[in-house]
């Protein structure tokens, strides 16, 4: 598992797809971040839930990664300043 603490540069919907089509922006589910680390801008898209979609432009943020049985998952968190990460 890997954490990183970064500040949110942009927030947008990304282009989604239904069979072939382009779904218009009120039909997304999905909800990208660009995010400025100490490695460098991270690129992240997600399904939107009631958690991510609170994250606002300039907010830190938690990126925790891991792979699990062979599956590569990515989550972003709104970061509160614990001392211990």
């Amino acid at each position: 598992m890997t954490k990183t603490i970064g500040e949110v540069i942009e927030i947008y919907i990304p282009e989604q797809y239904k069979n072939g089509r382009l779904l218009d922006v009120m039909d997304r589910t999905s909800i990208g971040f660009k995010v400025m680390t100490n490695n460098g801008v991270k690129e992240i898209v997600l399904e939107a839930n009631q958690f991510n979609s609170k994250i606002m432009k300039n907010d830190l943020v938690l990126i925790i990664e891991q792979d699990i049985s062979g599956k590569h998952f990515i989550d972003i968190e709104a970061y509160k300043g614990d001392s211990n990460e």
